[in-house]
């Protein structure tokens, strides 16, 4: 084992072939790690599986932050499918550390400002990355269709030459619901479309963060000192309006505190467009 291991390591610098050939192999000896299908295989590599739709999205996007930013963000080395295509393999670095969920409750409230204040840095340096030109579309970062869990589904959306237009969808998500037969509902969808800003700022935004695609390290002799190593998930990232980061930190099921550290300590304003976002879903009875 000992040799094998070696060598899928030695080789695997050069060449994904043997990986791809022995998947199986690795698979039935790999250990299995937290947050869905992700296992660490021998050769020092993790494989995440599953759909080639949401795994390429991921595997481009993930590029794409790492050669623009100096962000700690995980390789990715080779994307391919099984023979019958069934199943993708996204194959990544392996980076030592723990899921922040796993982790939150235990920590102390310093350390959790830590965490958010290190979160902040991240964003703002994503930000940092400038769009094509003098784009204005809300998309993928190619400037393609995009996904987005908030909005609903798993089939991409856009992209949308503008805010506007983007605005424009967002109400009709709802707009086409059966409880907009009611005169008093359909006048509260078209108060809150008027409202909606159309001229916020268009930035790279991850798009998904939140503990479970956040690791963490604790330093040995400072067990105190909790450092962020890598944040995982980039297949909803792309260029979103400046509010939209901060609505996907403050949805989803999260600690309870969580809402409360990121909205103080993270992103601060949009608290408009936040309480706007909160009576979509509350009107709808949910997250699309």
């Amino acid at each position: 084992m000992g040799l094998l291991v070696f060598i899928l390591r030695l080789v695997g610098c050069f060449s994904n072939v043997p990986r791809r050939l022995l998947i199986s192999y690795l698979l039935r000896r790999g250990t299995k790690l937290p947050g869905g299908s992700v296992f660490q295989l021998l050769d020092g590599t993790v494989v995440k599986i599953g759909g080639l739709g949401f795994l390429q999205r991921e595997f481009e996007a993930t590029k794409y932050a790492r050669k623009h930013t100096k962000l700690p963000i995980p390789r990715v080395y080779d994307l391919f499918t099984s023979k019958d295509n069934q199943v993708a393999y996204l194959i990544m670095e392996y980076v030592p550390g723990e899921m922040l969920l796993r982790k939150w409750r235990f920590l102390s409230a310093s350390q959790k400002h830590s965490i958010m204040v290190q979160v902040k840095d991240i964003i703002t340096e994503m930000r940092s990355i400038r769009p094509p030109g003098s784009q204005r579309w809300i998309g993928s970062f190619t400037g393609g269709p995009f996904l987005d869990f908030l909005i609903g589904g798993n089939d991409p959306y856009g992209p949308f030459d503008n805010e506007i237009a983007f605005n424009n969808f967002r109400i009709s998500r709802f707009t086409s619901m059966p409880y907009c037969e009611f005169p008093s509902v359909r006048e509260r969808f078209a108060s809150i479309h008027r409202e909606m800003p159309n001229d916020h700022d268009i930035v790279f935004t991850h798009g998904d963060i939140n503990p479970r695609n956040i690791l963490v390290d604790f330093k040995q002799d400072r067990p105190n000192d909790v450092h962020i190593v890598a944040l995982v998930d980039w297949e909803q990232a792309g260029w979103r309006p400046a509010y939209w980061e901060k609505a996907k930190l403050v949805f989803g099921a999260q600690p309870p505190d969580w809402y409360t550290a990121a909205e103080t300590w993270i992103i601060e304003g949009y608290e408009n467009e936040i309480d706007r976002e909160i009576e979509l879903q509350l009107i709808h009875g949910g997250t699309m």
